[in-house]
Protein backbone atom coordinates (compact mmCIF):
# COMPACT_ATOMS: atom_id res chain seq x y z
CA UNK A 1 0.00 0.00 0.00
CA UNK A 2 1.62 3.20 -1.18
CA UNK A 3 -0.86 5.86 -0.01
CA UNK A 4 -1.01 6.96 3.63
CA UNK A 5 -4.14 8.77 4.78
CA UNK A 6 -3.72 10.84 7.94
CA UNK A 7 -6.69 12.30 9.79
CA UNK A 8 -7.06 14.55 12.80
CA UNK A 9 -10.35 14.55 14.71
CA UNK A 10 -10.99 17.43 17.10
CA UNK A 11 -13.40 16.72 19.96
CA UNK A 12 -14.67 18.79 22.88
CA UNK A 13 -16.05 17.64 26.21
CA UNK A 14 -19.52 19.11 26.77
CA UNK A 15 -19.69 17.71 30.31
CA UNK A 16 -16.93 16.90 32.83
CA UNK A 17 -15.28 13.56 32.15
CA UNK A 18 -12.08 11.71 31.41
CA UNK A 19 -10.50 8.28 31.48
CA UNK A 20 -9.48 7.24 34.99
CA UNK A 21 -6.47 5.18 36.01
CA UNK A 22 -6.91 3.70 39.51
CA UNK A 23 -3.97 1.40 38.79
CA UNK A 24 -1.69 4.46 38.98
CA UNK A 25 -2.27 4.85 42.73
CA UNK A 26 0.56 3.91 45.03
CA UNK A 27 0.96 3.54 48.79
CA UNK A 28 1.91 7.20 49.06
CA UNK A 29 -1.18 8.47 47.23
CA UNK A 30 -3.69 8.37 50.09
CA UNK A 31 -4.70 11.99 49.54
CA UNK A 32 -5.35 11.51 45.81
CA UNK A 33 -8.79 10.63 44.41
CA UNK A 34 -9.73 6.98 44.33
CA UNK A 35 -10.21 7.32 40.56
CA UNK A 36 -7.56 9.78 39.30
CA UNK A 37 -7.44 10.90 35.69
CA UNK A 38 -5.00 8.95 33.53
CA UNK A 39 -1.72 10.83 33.02
CA UNK A 40 1.32 10.41 30.79
CA UNK A 41 4.94 10.17 31.88
CA UNK A 42 5.12 13.91 32.50
CA UNK A 43 2.03 13.98 34.70
CA UNK A 44 -0.22 15.56 32.09
CA UNK A 45 -3.76 14.14 31.69
CA UNK A 46 -4.37 12.13 28.55
CA UNK A 47 -6.89 9.83 26.91
CA UNK A 48 -5.58 6.44 25.70
CA UNK A 49 -6.19 5.68 22.06
CA UNK A 50 -7.68 2.32 23.02
CA UNK A 51 -10.69 4.07 24.57
CA UNK A 52 -11.46 5.89 21.33
CA UNK A 53 -10.82 2.86 19.14
CA UNK A 54 -13.39 0.89 21.10
CA UNK A 55 -15.92 3.70 20.89
CA UNK A 56 -15.44 4.02 17.12
CA UNK A 57 -15.77 0.29 16.59
CA UNK A 58 -18.97 0.21 18.63
CA UNK A 59 -20.37 3.11 16.55
CA UNK A 60 -19.70 1.42 13.20
CA UNK A 61 -22.47 -0.79 11.69
CA UNK A 62 -21.99 -4.51 12.16
CA UNK A 63 -21.29 -5.14 8.47
CA UNK A 64 -18.47 -2.55 8.42
CA UNK A 65 -16.61 -3.43 11.60
CA UNK A 66 -14.36 -6.12 10.14
CA UNK A 67 -13.41 -3.91 7.16
CA UNK A 68 -12.58 -0.88 9.29
CA UNK A 69 -11.45 -2.32 12.61
CA UNK A 70 -10.58 -5.96 11.96
CA UNK A 71 -11.76 -8.96 13.92
CA UNK A 72 -10.65 -11.91 16.02
CA UNK A 73 -12.83 -14.99 15.94
CA UNK A 74 -12.27 -17.79 18.43
CA UNK A 75 -13.27 -21.42 18.51
CA UNK A 76 -14.86 -23.06 21.53
CA UNK A 77 -11.44 -24.22 22.78
CA UNK A 78 -10.22 -20.61 22.85
CA UNK A 79 -7.93 -20.79 19.80
CA UNK A 80 -8.11 -18.02 17.21
CA UNK A 81 -9.62 -19.18 13.92
CA UNK A 82 -9.64 -15.84 12.11
CA UNK A 83 -7.54 -12.75 12.72
CA UNK A 84 -7.89 -9.55 10.65
CA UNK A 85 -5.84 -6.48 11.55
CA UNK A 86 -7.58 -3.14 11.93
CA UNK A 87 -7.45 -0.90 8.88
CA UNK A 88 -7.90 2.20 11.07
CA UNK A 89 -4.97 2.99 13.37
CA UNK A 90 -5.23 5.40 16.30
CA UNK A 91 -1.79 7.03 16.34
CA UNK A 92 -2.15 9.17 19.44
CA UNK A 93 -4.11 11.81 21.32
CA UNK A 94 -3.50 15.19 22.92
CA UNK A 95 -5.57 17.14 25.44
CA UNK A 96 -5.96 20.92 25.53
CA UNK A 97 -7.42 22.01 28.87
CA UNK A 98 -9.36 25.27 29.35
CA UNK A 99 -8.61 27.71 32.16
CA UNK A 100 -10.80 25.73 34.57
CA UNK A 101 -8.98 23.21 36.77
CA UNK A 102 -9.63 19.53 37.22
CA UNK A 103 -12.35 18.79 39.75
CA UNK A 104 -12.99 15.96 42.19
CA UNK A 105 -16.47 14.51 42.69
CA UNK A 106 -17.30 12.47 45.78
CA UNK A 107 -20.19 10.04 45.89
CA UNK A 108 -21.57 7.19 47.93
CA UNK A 109 -24.06 4.43 47.29
CA UNK A 110 -27.38 4.49 49.13
CA UNK A 111 -28.70 1.50 51.04
CA UNK A 112 -32.12 0.88 49.49
CA UNK A 113 -33.48 -0.69 52.69
CA UNK A 114 -32.33 1.98 55.18
CA UNK A 115 -32.44 4.95 52.75
CA UNK A 116 -29.08 6.06 54.15
CA UNK A 117 -25.51 6.03 52.91
CA UNK A 118 -24.17 2.52 52.44
CA UNK A 119 -21.04 1.80 54.44
CA UNK A 120 -17.66 1.50 52.72
CA UNK A 121 -18.92 2.95 49.42
CA UNK A 122 -17.63 6.55 49.63
CA UNK A 123 -15.20 7.22 46.79
CA UNK A 124 -13.94 10.14 44.74
CA UNK A 125 -13.32 10.62 41.05
CA UNK A 126 -11.19 13.19 39.29
CA UNK A 127 -12.75 14.86 36.23
CA UNK A 128 -11.53 17.06 33.41
CA UNK A 129 -13.66 20.21 33.01
CA UNK A 130 -16.21 20.74 30.27
CA UNK A 131 -14.63 22.55 27.33
CA UNK A 132 -11.54 20.33 27.31
CA UNK A 133 -10.45 19.69 23.71
CA UNK A 134 -9.16 16.32 22.55
CA UNK A 135 -7.11 15.91 19.37
CA UNK A 136 -6.96 12.42 17.87
CA UNK A 137 -4.65 11.40 15.03
CA UNK A 138 -5.58 8.41 12.86
CA UNK A 139 -4.04 6.60 9.91
CA UNK A 140 -5.38 4.43 7.07
CA UNK A 141 -3.17 2.86 4.37
CA UNK A 142 -4.63 2.22 0.89
CA UNK A 143 -3.44 1.51 -2.66
CA UNK A 144 -5.01 4.62 -4.18
CA UNK A 145 -5.50 8.27 -3.27
CA UNK A 146 -9.27 7.92 -3.63
CA UNK A 147 -10.50 5.14 -1.36
CA UNK A 148 -13.99 3.96 -0.48
CA UNK A 149 -12.70 2.79 2.91
CA UNK A 150 -11.50 6.29 3.80
CA UNK A 151 -14.75 7.87 2.61
CA UNK A 152 -16.76 5.39 4.64
CA UNK A 153 -14.72 6.03 7.77
CA UNK A 154 -15.09 9.81 7.43
CA UNK A 155 -18.85 9.36 7.03
CA UNK A 156 -18.93 7.33 10.25
CA UNK A 157 -16.90 9.99 12.05
CA UNK A 158 -19.42 12.70 11.17
CA UNK A 159 -22.24 10.77 12.91
CA UNK A 160 -20.13 9.73 15.91
CA UNK A 161 -21.48 10.68 19.33
CA UNK A 162 -18.42 10.01 21.50
CA UNK A 163 -18.29 9.40 25.24
CA UNK A 164 -14.91 9.75 26.94
CA UNK A 165 -14.34 7.43 29.91
CA UNK A 166 -16.92 6.05 32.30
CA UNK A 167 -20.02 7.54 33.87
CA UNK A 168 -21.88 8.24 30.63
CA UNK A 169 -25.26 7.37 32.23
CA UNK A 170 -24.67 9.97 34.96
CA UNK A 171 -23.62 12.81 32.66
CA UNK A 172 -19.86 12.33 32.54
CA UNK A 173 -17.68 12.31 29.43
CA UNK A 174 -20.20 13.52 26.86
CA UNK A 175 -18.35 14.99 23.89
CA UNK A 176 -18.98 16.34 20.42
CA UNK A 177 -16.94 16.26 17.23
CA UNK A 178 -15.78 19.71 16.14
CA UNK A 179 -13.66 19.14 13.02
CA UNK A 180 -12.02 16.43 10.92
CA UNK A 181 -8.90 17.15 8.88
CA UNK A 182 -7.59 14.78 6.18
CA UNK A 183 -4.36 14.54 4.22
CA UNK A 184 -3.27 11.82 1.81
CA UNK A 185 0.45 11.19 1.18
CA UNK A 186 1.26 9.23 -1.97
CA UNK A 187 4.60 7.51 -1.45
CA UNK A 188 4.70 6.74 -5.18
CA UNK A 189 5.42 10.41 -5.94
CA UNK A 190 8.56 12.39 -5.17
CA UNK A 191 6.56 15.05 -3.31
CA UNK A 192 4.78 12.54 -1.12
CA UNK A 193 7.94 10.54 -0.35
CA UNK A 194 9.81 13.72 0.52
CA UNK A 195 7.04 14.89 2.87
CA UNK A 196 6.96 11.50 4.59
CA UNK A 197 10.76 11.28 5.05
CA UNK A 198 11.59 14.90 5.89
CA UNK A 199 8.76 15.76 8.29
CA UNK A 200 6.86 13.97 10.99
CA UNK A 201 4.56 14.17 13.96
CA UNK A 202 1.43 16.32 14.02
CA UNK A 203 2.89 18.64 11.37
CA UNK A 204 2.17 16.01 8.75
CA UNK A 205 -1.54 16.75 9.22
CA UNK A 206 -1.43 20.34 10.37
CA UNK A 207 0.64 21.47 7.39
CA UNK A 208 -1.48 20.63 4.34
CA UNK A 209 -4.59 18.92 5.65
CA UNK A 210 -8.03 19.65 4.26
CA UNK A 211 -11.05 20.20 6.48
CA UNK A 212 -13.55 17.49 5.50
CA UNK A 213 -16.00 18.12 8.35
CA UNK A 214 -16.83 21.21 10.42
CA UNK A 215 -19.44 21.10 13.17
CA UNK A 216 -20.28 24.77 12.67
CA UNK A 217 -21.35 24.06 9.06
CA UNK A 218 -22.72 20.52 9.18
CA UNK A 219 -24.26 20.35 12.66
CA UNK A 220 -22.89 16.92 13.57
CA UNK A 221 -24.49 13.97 15.30
CA UNK A 222 -27.76 14.53 17.11
CA UNK A 223 -27.72 14.02 20.89
CA UNK A 224 -29.48 11.10 22.49
CA UNK A 225 -33.25 11.69 22.37
CA UNK A 226 -35.11 12.77 25.53
CA UNK A 227 -37.27 10.17 27.25
CA UNK A 228 -40.19 12.59 27.57
CA UNK A 229 -41.34 15.11 25.00
CA UNK A 230 -41.96 17.76 27.66
CA UNK A 231 -39.36 19.61 29.79
CA UNK A 232 -39.39 18.70 33.49
CA UNK A 233 -39.05 22.02 35.32
CA UNK A 234 -38.97 22.30 39.10
CA UNK A 235 -38.22 24.92 41.74
CA UNK A 236 -36.76 24.50 45.21
CA UNK A 237 -39.67 24.56 47.64
CA UNK A 238 -37.72 24.82 50.89
CA UNK A 239 -33.94 24.33 50.90
CA UNK A 240 -31.54 22.01 49.14
CA UNK A 241 -28.18 20.68 50.27
CA UNK A 242 -26.04 18.43 48.07
CA UNK A 243 -22.59 18.51 49.59
CA UNK A 244 -19.33 18.77 47.71
CA UNK A 245 -17.48 16.76 50.37
CA UNK A 246 -15.38 19.79 51.25
CA UNK A 247 -15.51 22.19 54.18
CA UNK A 248 -14.82 25.90 54.21
CA UNK A 249 -12.74 26.55 57.31
CA UNK A 250 -13.43 29.66 59.39
CA UNK A 251 -11.28 31.13 62.16
CA UNK A 252 -12.50 30.28 65.68
CA UNK A 253 -15.72 28.81 64.27
CA UNK A 254 -16.91 25.51 62.90
CA UNK A 255 -16.27 24.75 59.25
CA UNK A 256 -18.98 25.10 56.62
CA UNK A 257 -20.04 22.10 54.54
CA UNK A 258 -20.25 23.61 51.04
CA UNK A 259 -22.75 22.71 48.34
CA UNK A 260 -21.66 21.15 45.08
CA UNK A 261 -20.98 23.67 42.32
CA UNK A 262 -20.20 23.40 38.63
CA UNK A 263 -17.39 25.12 36.75
CA UNK A 264 -19.66 28.16 36.32
CA UNK A 265 -20.00 28.43 40.14
CA UNK A 266 -23.70 27.55 39.98
CA UNK A 267 -24.95 24.96 42.48
CA UNK A 268 -26.07 21.76 40.81
CA UNK A 269 -27.76 18.43 41.30
CA UNK A 270 -25.37 15.81 39.85
CA UNK A 271 -26.55 13.09 37.52
CA UNK A 272 -25.47 10.48 40.08
CA UNK A 273 -28.04 11.86 42.54
CA UNK A 274 -30.87 11.76 40.02
CA UNK A 275 -30.04 8.22 38.98
CA UNK A 276 -29.74 6.88 42.52
CA UNK A 277 -32.87 8.58 43.91
CA UNK A 278 -35.11 7.74 40.96
CA UNK A 279 -33.88 4.16 40.63
CA UNK A 280 -34.58 3.43 44.30
CA UNK A 281 -38.04 4.97 43.97
CA UNK A 282 -38.82 2.96 40.83
CA UNK A 283 -37.93 -0.25 42.66
CA UNK A 284 -40.14 0.77 45.59
CA UNK A 285 -43.07 1.47 43.26
CA UNK A 286 -42.78 -1.87 41.48
CA UNK A 287 -42.46 -3.77 44.75
CA UNK A 288 -45.50 -1.94 46.12
CA UNK A 289 -47.73 -3.16 43.28
CA UNK A 290 -46.36 -6.71 43.37
CA UNK A 291 -44.08 -6.49 40.33
CA UNK A 292 -40.53 -7.81 40.13
CA UNK A 293 -37.82 -5.39 41.22
CA UNK A 294 -34.16 -5.74 42.07
CA UNK A 295 -34.40 -5.71 45.85
CA UNK A 296 -37.03 -8.43 45.77
CA UNK A 297 -34.40 -10.84 44.40
CA UNK A 298 -32.10 -11.93 47.21
CA UNK A 299 -31.99 -8.41 48.63
CA UNK A 300 -28.92 -7.52 46.56
CA UNK A 301 -30.53 -4.90 44.34
CA UNK A 302 -28.55 -6.16 41.34
CA UNK A 303 -30.42 -9.02 39.73
CA UNK A 304 -29.49 -8.12 36.15
CA UNK A 305 -32.76 -9.52 34.78
CA UNK A 306 -35.56 -7.14 35.75
CA UNK A 307 -36.73 -4.13 33.72
CA UNK A 308 -35.13 -1.72 36.21
CA UNK A 309 -31.71 -3.30 35.62
CA UNK A 310 -32.24 -3.02 31.87
CA UNK A 311 -33.14 0.67 32.10
CA UNK A 312 -30.68 1.82 34.79
CA UNK A 313 -27.88 -0.73 34.29
CA UNK A 314 -26.34 -3.04 36.88
CA UNK A 315 -23.07 -4.35 38.24
CA UNK A 316 -22.26 -7.50 40.16
CA UNK A 317 -19.94 -10.43 40.54
CA UNK A 318 -19.86 -13.79 38.84
CA UNK A 319 -20.73 -16.83 40.92
CA UNK A 320 -17.21 -18.24 41.34
CA UNK A 321 -15.52 -17.87 44.73
CA UNK A 322 -12.20 -16.18 45.39
CA UNK A 323 -10.53 -19.50 46.24
CA UNK A 324 -11.50 -21.01 42.88
CA UNK A 325 -8.94 -21.56 40.10
CA UNK A 326 -7.81 -18.50 38.18
CA UNK A 327 -10.08 -19.17 35.20
CA UNK A 328 -13.11 -19.52 37.52
CA UNK A 329 -12.33 -16.74 39.97
CA UNK A 330 -15.05 -14.21 40.69
CA UNK A 331 -15.05 -11.35 38.21
CA UNK A 332 -17.01 -8.15 37.69
CA UNK A 333 -20.02 -8.39 35.42
CA UNK A 334 -22.86 -6.09 34.48
CA UNK A 335 -24.44 -3.96 31.76
CA UNK A 336 -24.61 -0.25 31.00
CA UNK A 337 -27.93 1.49 31.56
CA UNK A 338 -30.06 2.96 28.80
CA UNK A 339 -31.17 6.04 30.73
CA UNK A 340 -28.82 9.03 30.70
CA UNK A 341 -28.95 11.54 33.57
CA UNK A 342 -26.95 14.76 33.43
CA UNK A 343 -25.88 17.36 35.96
CA UNK A 344 -28.64 19.92 36.53
CA UNK A 345 -27.59 23.48 37.45
CA UNK A 346 -29.78 25.60 39.73
CA UNK A 347 -30.57 29.06 38.42
CA UNK A 348 -31.67 32.02 40.51
CA UNK A 349 -31.12 30.33 43.87
CA UNK A 350 -29.81 32.01 46.99
CA UNK A 351 -27.04 30.28 48.91
CA UNK A 352 -27.35 30.72 52.66
CA UNK A 353 -25.45 29.37 55.62
CA UNK A 354 -27.43 27.51 58.26
CA UNK A 355 -26.19 26.55 61.72
CA UNK A 356 -27.36 23.36 63.42
CA UNK A 357 -26.65 21.79 66.78
CA UNK A 358 -27.46 18.34 68.08
CA UNK A 359 -29.65 18.06 71.21
CA UNK A 360 -28.76 16.20 74.34
CA UNK A 361 -31.51 13.61 74.63
CA UNK A 362 -31.11 13.32 78.41
CA UNK A 363 -31.06 16.98 79.47
CA UNK A 364 -32.91 18.45 76.50
CA UNK A 365 -30.35 21.17 75.80
CA UNK A 366 -27.71 21.65 73.16
CA UNK A 367 -25.03 18.97 73.15
CA UNK A 368 -21.47 20.19 73.75
CA UNK A 369 -19.23 20.42 70.65
CA UNK A 370 -22.07 19.36 68.34
CA UNK A 371 -22.45 22.58 66.34
CA UNK A 372 -22.24 22.14 62.56
CA UNK A 373 -22.78 24.51 59.68
CA UNK A 374 -23.76 23.90 56.06
CA UNK A 375 -24.62 25.81 52.95
CA UNK A 376 -28.09 25.46 51.50
CA UNK A 377 -29.71 26.61 48.28
CA UNK A 378 -33.03 28.39 48.72
CA UNK A 379 -35.40 29.15 45.86
CA UNK A 380 -34.00 28.59 42.38
CA UNK A 381 -35.19 26.70 39.31
CA UNK A 382 -33.89 23.61 37.55
CA UNK A 383 -34.75 21.55 34.49
CA UNK A 384 -34.29 17.80 34.74
CA UNK A 385 -33.26 16.18 31.46
CA UNK A 386 -33.43 12.40 31.02
CA UNK A 387 -32.24 10.96 27.72
CA UNK A 388 -32.30 7.44 26.33
CA UNK A 389 -29.55 5.41 24.70
CA UNK A 390 -31.71 2.43 23.79
CA UNK A 391 -35.20 1.06 24.13
CA UNK A 392 -36.67 1.41 27.64
CA UNK A 393 -39.05 -1.32 28.91
CA UNK A 394 -42.58 0.00 29.32
CA UNK A 395 -42.79 -1.00 32.98
CA UNK A 396 -39.56 0.83 33.79
CA UNK A 397 -40.78 3.93 31.93
CA UNK A 398 -44.09 3.83 33.79
CA UNK A 399 -42.34 3.41 37.16
CA UNK A 400 -40.00 6.30 36.37
CA UNK A 401 -42.92 8.55 35.49
CA UNK A 402 -44.69 7.68 38.74
CA UNK A 403 -41.43 8.37 40.63
CA UNK A 404 -41.36 11.82 39.03
CA UNK A 405 -44.95 12.29 40.15
CA UNK A 406 -43.87 11.47 43.71
CA UNK A 407 -41.08 14.02 43.35
CA UNK A 408 -43.58 16.65 42.20
CA UNK A 409 -46.00 15.77 45.03
CA UNK A 410 -43.29 16.19 47.69
CA UNK A 411 -43.19 12.49 48.63
CA UNK A 412 -39.61 12.15 47.39
CA UNK A 413 -36.73 14.38 48.42
CA UNK A 414 -33.38 15.17 46.81
CA UNK A 415 -30.06 15.61 48.58
CA UNK A 416 -29.36 15.57 52.30
CA UNK A 417 -31.67 16.35 55.22
CA UNK A 418 -34.88 15.19 53.52
CA UNK A 419 -36.32 14.12 56.91
CA UNK A 420 -35.81 17.58 58.38
CA UNK A 421 -37.28 19.87 55.76
CA UNK A 422 -34.70 19.78 52.99
CA UNK A 423 -34.84 18.60 49.40
CA UNK A 424 -38.47 19.22 48.45
CA UNK A 425 -39.04 20.28 44.84
CA UNK A 426 -42.23 21.81 43.42
CA UNK A 427 -43.11 21.48 39.72
CA UNK A 428 -43.82 24.39 37.44
CA UNK A 429 -47.48 24.51 36.35
CA UNK A 430 -46.76 23.08 32.87
CA UNK A 431 -44.72 20.22 34.35
CA UNK A 432 -47.43 19.45 36.92
CA UNK A 433 -50.06 19.32 34.16
CA UNK A 434 -47.87 16.98 32.06
CA UNK A 435 -47.20 14.61 34.96
CA UNK A 436 -50.87 14.50 35.98
CA UNK A 437 -51.82 13.70 32.39
CA UNK A 438 -49.27 10.87 32.18
CA UNK A 439 -49.98 9.43 35.64
CA UNK A 440 -53.09 7.52 34.52
CA UNK A 441 -51.30 6.03 31.51
CA UNK A 442 -48.42 4.85 33.67
CA UNK A 443 -50.77 3.19 36.13
CA UNK A 444 -52.63 1.51 33.28
CA UNK A 445 -49.32 0.18 31.92
CA UNK A 446 -48.38 -1.38 35.26
CA UNK A 447 -51.87 -2.81 35.71
CA UNK A 448 -51.73 -4.44 32.26
CA UNK A 449 -48.27 -5.84 33.03
CA UNK A 450 -49.44 -7.34 36.32
CA UNK A 451 -52.53 -8.85 34.66
CA UNK A 452 -50.39 -10.44 31.97
CA UNK A 453 -47.92 -11.78 34.55
CA UNK A 454 -50.73 -13.26 36.64
CA UNK A 455 -52.16 -15.06 33.61
CA UNK A 456 -48.78 -16.68 32.92
CA UNK A 457 -48.59 -18.24 36.39
CA UNK A 458 -50.14 -21.75 36.43
CA UNK A 459 -53.19 -22.13 38.65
Amino acid sequence: MSVIHLLRAELELTTPGGVTAPESLTIGSVLRPDLPVATDGWGNPYVPGTSLAGSLRDHAPEDERETLFGTVEQAEDGTATKVVASTVRVLGTRLELPDAERTVRRRTAVDRHRAAAQENTLHSRELLPAGTKLLVWLRIDTDTVRSAVVDTFIDRLTTWRPYIGGGRTTGHGHARLLRVLHRSIDLGTAEGLSAWLLSGGPDLVNDRATVVYDHAKHGGATPAPPLFDHPLRFRVADALHIGSGERLERTDRTGVATVLRGTDALPLVPGTTWKGVLRARCEFILRSVGADACTSVGGTGLCGDCDICVAFGWTGKSGAHDDAPDEERRRSIGARGRLLFTDTPLHGGRIRTRNHVALDRVFGGARDEALFTEETVEDGDLTLTIRTDGEIPQTARAALLLALCDLADGRLGVGGGTTRGYGTLAPHPDTAAFLNEQRGRAMATLRAHLDATTEEVPA
